[in-house]
């Protein structure tokens, strides 16, 4: 029987341009609290580094992800509790969406105030992110923490990088972590973790904080608030630790260039720019300072610079147990419509009008169950469905 901690990911990208694409596609890591059992790459990986495989995607072609992770609660035996020296300056160095400039290690040491504890000098960043100082906005005007910490709103990614700018500018080793909640379509997120020596890294998410300390929701409380700080609640699966990582080997990409223009980054309209840190990045066609931006999970490479503006992050769903099996049900009892629609027309005055009507809606019920675009749509539209089929015929 399958664990009900078991998710199946399923992620593919389309190489929208007529020039071949390279995708730096996250392998999806092993952590505290997910373990991957199986992940398959179509095309296969030409190549990978550390954190990514390289993936060549024909014109006109498609890249799929395939995974089965395990979400679990933290398993002490997977901590990590020292860093390597290597590991510890990654950790704590200045880049361009965590920038350690001089406005931000003095926020820092005023947030700190006499604290020593890294913990609680974490904690004390936590808690001014949660304010009402600051405000979530999605997507956010400029990604970075600099510009987080001069506009007070940003989206999950702008809360976690600020968090990490803070935690390194005064030493303490920190990330961000980018990933998807384990349910449903596209449903991103990114949050941020430090480390603290001899225990290991500790999850913080004060985005989702902020939204439960301000929003109208059911478990507004000051426990659902602190519960984002450690043991973080919600079932999530990690794509990738940190930003900025290194453009593959042979591969070259002009940087972005800082725009002096200004505007802001607009959730109406996507046309195929980003702007990060600054810079106005052309998604695959660019460098942000001659790294890949982040992996979530997959960033696109046009070394001919001749990017589509329709191709982003990709697609994913993330299926539960639960939701298959309803997927499956749901297939069924749309099977046993179809079956019973020839006996409801023959009864009814205007048989080709019962049949089209009818088959309409098992085909947008079957669109909504394979999508998983609402269980509760799906199933409100079967119920009713099967009702009036079953009205009719016994009337």
């Amino acid at each position: 029987m399958e664990s009900p901690d078991m998710r199946r990911l399923t992620w593919s990208i389309h190489n929208h341009s007529e020039s071949p694409m390279t995708l730096v596609l996250a392998r999806l890591p092993d952590t505290a609290r997910q373990t991957v059992t199986s992940c398959t790459v179509e095309p296969a990986p030409h190549g990978s580094t550390d954190d990514a495989w390289l993936v060549t995607v024909p014109p006109g072609s498609r890249a799929s992800m395939r995974a089965e992770v395990l979400v679990h609660q933290a398993d002490p035996a997977r901590a990590t509790p020292e860093l390597s020296e290597d590991e510890r300056a990654g950790y704590t160095a200045s880049t361009a969406l965590v920038p350690l400039s001089e406005p931000i290690r003095a926020e820092a040491l005023r947030l700190a105030e006499d604290r020593t504890d890294p913990e609680e000098i974490a904690r004390a960043f936590f808690h001014e992110l949660v304010s009402d100082r600051y405000q979530y906005r999605w997507p956010t005007g400029d990604f970075g923490a600099e510009a987080m910490l001069w506009d007070k709103s940003g989206d999950c990614g702008a809360f976690a990088f600020l968090f990490v700018a803070w935690c390194r500018s005064l030493g303490i080793p920190a990330r961000t972590v980018f990933g998807t909640w384990a349910n449903g379509r596209l449903q991103a997120h990114a949050w941020a973790e430090f480390h603290v020596a001899g225990t290991g890294w500790i999850p913080v998410d004060p985005s989702f904080a902020w939204l439960n300390a301000h929003q109208r929701w059911p478990a507004k409380s000051r426990d659902a608030v602190e519960s984002n700080f450690g043991d973080l609640p919600g079932e999530r699966i990690v794509f990738s630790h940190d930003a900025e990582f290194p453009l593959p080997d042979g591969v070259e990409l002009p940087e972005a260039e800082m725009d002096v223009d200004g505007g802001r980054n607009s959730k109406l309209r996507w046309d195929g720019t980003m702007r990060m840190a600054g810079r106005r990045v052309h998604w695959g066609a660019e460098s942000l300072a001659g790294k890949v931006p982040y992996l979530q999970p997959a960033y696109p490479l046009y070394a001919d610079g001749n990017a589509d503006p329709r191709v982003t992050l990709g697609s994913w769903m993330v299926e539960t147990p639960r939701t298959r099996l309803l997927a499956k049900t749901g297939y069924v009892l749309c099977a046993l419509a179809a079956l019973l629609l020839p006996f409801l027309a023959k009864d009814t005055g205007k048989p080709v009008a019962t049949v089209l009507a009818v088959g309409a809606v098992v085909l947008f019920e079957i669109w909504l169950i394979a999508s998983r675009r609402s269980v509760v749509l799906s199933a409100a539209t079967l119920v009713g469905l099967l009702g009036f089929m079953t009205q009719n015929l016994l009337t």
